[in-house]
């Protein structure tokens, strides 16, 4: 008969089909098991993504070059519209400038429009040559614009050194 059969040495019969049933059944049913490790799969790959991010991205140093007494310019910008990242640090050196009063600001989106979120002055004669400006952790959201300006004009055409560390999040 089907699904019936004997084991040798017993004198009961098996219905394999009860033990069939039991093992597609949804509790311990194959298509269940492969459903869950592929959930559980996902899940490792989506811990992975985001354990990755820890070690940060690589730290940017750079230098530009401007006239910075002549008005207001550009140092960096860090980040991407619309993309979260930490900003751990960012330091600017402002070693080869004589100006007394060195501006500098950091503008990002506001609800739409750029605005002024930092403003300090440094004096390239008594403070060190390399300044933080920003020496802890901060969450940003939109690019942020690294301007300097001086108030002495041997300062323009000086090349200002700068170094950043993002965390994407």
């Amino acid at each position: 008969m089907p699904g019936e059969f004997y084991i040798e040495g017993k004198a009961e019969k098996v219905d394999l089909t009860q033990v069939i049933e039991k093992i597609t059944s949804e509790t311990f049913g194959l298509e269940v098991l492969r459903d869950q490790l592929d959930q559980l799969g996902t899940r490792g790959d989506n811990i992975h993504a985001q354990t990755d991010k820890l070690a940060g991205e690589t730290p940017v140093s750079g230098s530009t070059t401007q006239n910075w007494q002549t008005a207001e310019a550009d140092v960096v910008s860090l980040g991407v519209d619309n993309t979260r990242y930490k900003l751990h640090s960012l330091l600017l050196s402002i070693h080869n400038l004589v100006g007394t009063t060195i501006t500098v600001r950091l503008y990002m989106q506001v609800n739409g429009a750029e605005r002024k979120v930092y403003d300090q002055t440094f004096d390239a004669t008594g403070d060190p040559p390399g300044v933080w400006v920003v020496n802890g952790t901060v969450g940003i959201h939109e690019l942020l614009r690294v301007t300097l300006q001086s108030n002495n004009a041997a300062d323009n055409g000086q090349a200002v050194d700068y170094d950043y560390m993002l965390e994407a999040m």
